[in-house]
């Protein structure tokens, strides 16, 4: 029987049987009115997640060793309730390490890692102001940091939620911000491009890979914006002479690239270079998002997807998804 993903199951039929690798979102003992034991468990992989029932597990089954972050193999059947695809376990046991590829439960950017990185510091040489060109040398040329900044993804769900994907989301940024540049000459390109680069370095604290994407402790505590912001500040320390009126205006445009107070912004953008980072870190991070969503959804399809969990619509698609 072939190994297969969320995503497919929710397109089979009644009774359809299937079998693969699959993440435990939770887990929950509940019971029959018989006060026969079952469990309710939410599965995931890369594609998406699925509520499933172990509704008849042998009598002999200890249904306390499943936990959530367990990887299980399954094998089940398709069932409909109330019109939703609620499949039934006939078979689950762990998963040992090896069976199921890395990328079952976290994909990696789709574009050449050690490329996207070079481009990075090819336009760190473009940086005129002698004060950002040597922050910027100093926190990419750490060789501790440049390794977590091309592997960290851009976030665990909504956008760029891969390996790669912080490095990734940073050059969509930049390019956006390089246009705006150049259409609006009263903005400090030097400025605005080393923002865009930095205005999510703190994503290196905020997330861990393992199996999947999962959120560290410091990322949940204080957030990238405030990692990414102290981080700035230290290394404009040990440059001699760094403008106090320069720091300030960077470190704005950082703590101030979510837009809004509710977004996680702890100030609202009040430059132009701040303005025009948030307004470009919104566009790349929407149009992944939404391209993401379609993937996971329509895999090589077309059509509507499912309603999106973060933009609450869901999206229309007719074309195919191109990284040329």
């Amino acid at each position: 029987m072939m190994d297969i993903l969320v995503r497919d199951i929710y397109k089979m039929p009644q009774g359809q049987e299937f079998e693969g690798f699959f993440l435990i979102e939770s887990a929950e003992i509940k019971k029959h009115r018989t006060g026969e034991p079952y469990l309710r468990l939410i599965i995931s992989d890369r594609t998406g997640t699925l509520p499933v029932l172990w509704w008849k597990p042998p009598k002999d089954a200890d249904l306390t060793i499943f936990k959530k972050g367990d990887v299980v193999f399954i094998s089940a059947y398709v069932e409909i309730f109330q019109g939703n695809v609620q499949p039934k376990i006939k078979f689950m046991r762990h998963a040992e390490k090896g069976e199921f590829p890395e990328d079952r439960f976290i994909s990696k950017s789709r574009f050449d890692i050690e490329e996207q990185f070079t481009k990075l510091l090819e336009i760190i040489e473009t940086v005129k102001n002698p004060y950002l060109k040597k922050l910027l040398e100093l926190i990419f040329y750490d060789d501790e940091i440049s390794s977590a900044f091309t592997k960290a993804p851009g976030g665990k769900f909504i956008h760029h939620a891969s390996i790669g994907g912080l490095i990734e989301h940073t050059l969509g940024v930049v390019e956006i911000c390089e246009v705006v540049a150049r259409r609006y000459k009263s903005i400090d390109r030097d400025l605005l491009i080393t923002a865009a680069i930095l205005h999510d370095i703190g994503k290196i604290h905020e997330y861990s890979i393992g199996i999947t994407i999962d959120r560290t402790d410091e990322g949940i505590l204080l957030g990238h914006i405030y990692t990414g912001s102290e981080l700035i500040a230290k290394k404009i320390e040990e440059i001699e002479g760094f403008p106090k009126e320069l720091k300030t205006k960077l470190i704005h445009c950082i703590l101030s690239h979510h837009g809004e107070y509710e977004y996680g912004s702890p100030k609202k953008p009040k430059t132009l270079d701040a303005v025009a980072l948030h307004y470009a870190d919104a566009l790349d991070s929407k149009v992944k998002g939404y391209e993401e969503h379609i993937e996971r959804e329509l895999g090589e399809e077309k059509g509507w997807t499912k309603r999106h969990f973060a933009y609450d619509v869901p999206i229309y698609f007719d074309g195919e998804i191109n990284y040329e």
